[in-house]
């Protein structure tokens, strides 16, 4: 055997038939391996790293390629698997039959190379063989290794009977209601996106990521030019596969992935923050689903990470390892040693899911509001989120609010000839105002989720004239209080002395609620004067107490 180096593009692009005949004979499903994949990333990337692709030749042929990155930091020579950070599996393209002997070739040789070496693999599938011929070789050499692994589940779609497996997770987080009050609101659409919309998305993610710690780099600035140049790869074996759900032509989630041989891998998942309360992400990842089983993929691959979600749909699990050994040189055995601890810290933090949620939501809005605090154009969000969290603080410690119920039958309504005609809001109405879209269309998603309906009068959309009402459950959020209404009741928010009369009169002559509920803060006595001239009277006071996070509820009939 013969080993040589791969340093330019120029090079590389000499071998693409090589390379891809090797992965097609081993009918290869990791698309981090394709060849289009590890060119399109050394032609965005070769600026940072130095490229090494070790090249093994028998009897003047290649036999097998394995890409690597070299960097040299304290008095060592470290080489890992390319693309670390944005390949999620790696491994060596080597004819199957051969893996072995390649292996014991490659390492041998490299070790003899540089006396002070580290490899530092990640991305190692332990489903492939690769793993369990580096271990026997590490073990034959007597070299000291470490192993880190990442759970990494999967849908064994081949054998799933489809109708059972989404019978059991369409009430998952209660998707089936989420996707119902979705559909009640506007057009909801599922569809394959390009890269005419890849600034959509690549906005999308943005805004779901503001006041959070993004670590993915899906949108710095390099990255935003290789995953748009990945989306145009739509022929050979590999294929980058672009999904988008919309309502109404608007996306509100997209699905980034790859389809490589009849394995389709999520690798981003994003969607529009606004919409949360929907689970368009959710319904997105479950029409893919659908989709792949369509389309006879054999694997659906949610990827590594302990998200909870992926747990909830997968039916299988694979791990993938990151292996780091050396040469026996003592500047080698320490670089090991540091990072071998280093990954074991790391593993460990990312096991706990309440942890990984705390940097990633807590310490990124604190981040957020750091950066941004005298920021122009995000300084007012910034100060929100500050004035946000003291408040949460101050009723952690201590809260005594009092509020009252008031109530009118629907016979002691009075009924005006000239009462405004209301139209029911959808998302629609909401989307097409621009006051409303750019300000409160999060909330109004919130209020529909949660069973509220929105009125507003007849040719005057605007946000302040929109009163809600819910004939099931009655709602106090700023003290988390919530009640079921009996048959024939209606719970009015957002009612204020403009729309209040008007808006009784309308459920008087449309709706068969036999009583309105209101509420108001105990120091309203405005609110108050309003609903008694209008003939309401308090049915039920509800006090909260909060002692350093001890909740105490009083309610007086």
């Amino acid at each position: 055997m013969e080993l040589t180096r791969i340093t330019t593009l120029a090079q590389l692009e000499q071998y693409r038939d090589d390379w891809s005949l090797i992965l097609e004979e081993n009918q290869n499903t990791n698309p981090f391996i394709e060849f289009v994949w590890v060119y399109e990333w050394w032609k965005h990337f070769s600026d940072e790293y130095t490229m090494e692709i070790m090249l093994v030749k028998q009897d003047d042929q290649p036999i097998g390629f394995v890409p690597l990155i070299h960097k040299s930091r304290w008095f060592s020579h470290t080489y890992s698997f390319m693309a670390l950070g944005h390949a999620n599996y790696m491994d060596f393209v080597v004819f199957n039959h051969l893996l072995p002997e390649v292996i014991e070739f490659v390492f041998d040789e490299m070790i003899k190379m540089r006396r002070n070496i580290v490899f530092y693999l990640h991305g190692l599938l332990e489903s492939s063989k690769t793993p369990r011929i580096i271990e026997d070789y590490l073990q034959r050499r007597k070299y000291i290794f470490s192993l880190h692994r990442v759970i990494t589940p999967y849908i064994n779609l081949k054998d799933i009977k489809l109708e059972e497996y989404m019978d059991k997770r369409k009430k998952l987080h209660r998707l089936d209601k989420r996707e119902k009050r979705l559909r009640e609101n506007g057009e909801v659409q599922f569809s394959r996106s390009g890269q005419e919309e890849m600034e959509t998305v690549f906005q999308l993610h943005d805004r779901r990521w503001k006041k959070k710690r993004d670590t993915s780099g899906f949108t710095n600035d390099k990255d935003k030019e290789f995953y748009r140049s990945l989306v145009g790869v739509q022929e050979g074996p590999m294929q980058t596969e672009l999904d988008a759900l919309y309502i109404n032509d608007k996306m509100i989630a997209f699905h980034y992935g790859f389809n490589c041989r009849g394995r389709v891998l999520s690798y981003v998942l994003g969607f529009d923050d606004n919409f949360e309360p929907f689970g368009p992400g959710r319904i997105l990842e479950r029409e893919k689903i659908l989709q792949c089983k369509k389309d006879a993929i054999t694997v659906f691959d949610l990827s590594i990470g302990y998200e909870p979600y992926k747990f909830a749909l997968n039916t299988n699990v694979d791990y993938t390892r990151k292996m780091i050994f050396s040469s026996t040189a003592m500047t080698a055995k320490i670089t090991r040693y540091l990072l071998s601890m280093k990954e074991s810290l790391i593993g460990r933090m990312k096991k706990n899911y309440e942890f990984v949620l705390f940097i990633r939501i807590t310490i990124g809005k604190v981040l957020f509001v750091f950066r941004n605090l005298f920021n122009k154009t995000e300084s007012k969000g910034a100060r929100g989120e500050l004035l946000a969290f003291l408040s949460r603080l101050k009723r952690f410690f201590y809260e005594n609010e009092r509020y009252f119920i008031y109530q009118i039958e629907n016979k002691d309504i009075s009924v005006f000839s000239d009462v405004e005609d209301f139209i029911e809001l959808t998302i629609n109405d909401a989307m097409s105002s621009s006051a409303i879209s750019q300000k409160h269309i999060k909330e109004i998603c919130e209020k529909m989720y949660r069973g509220y309906k929105g009125y507003y009068p007849a040719g005057n959309l605007a946000f302040e004239n929109i009163f809600w009402m819910n004939d099931k459950v009655l709602r106090i959020g700023p003290i988390s209080y919530s009640e079921q209404l009996g048959r024939k009741a209606i719970h009015f928010k957002n009612w204020h002395e403009g729309n209040l009369a008007a808006a009784c009169s309308f459920v008087k002559k449309n709706r068969k609620a036999k009583t309105v509920f209101v509420n108001a803060k105990d120091n309203s006595g405005k609110e108050a004067s309003i609903l008694e001239t209008l003939g309401f009277s308090i049915c039920k006071q509800i006090y909260k107490r909060t002692f350093f996070g001890h909740e105490k509820y009083e309610i007086i009939e």
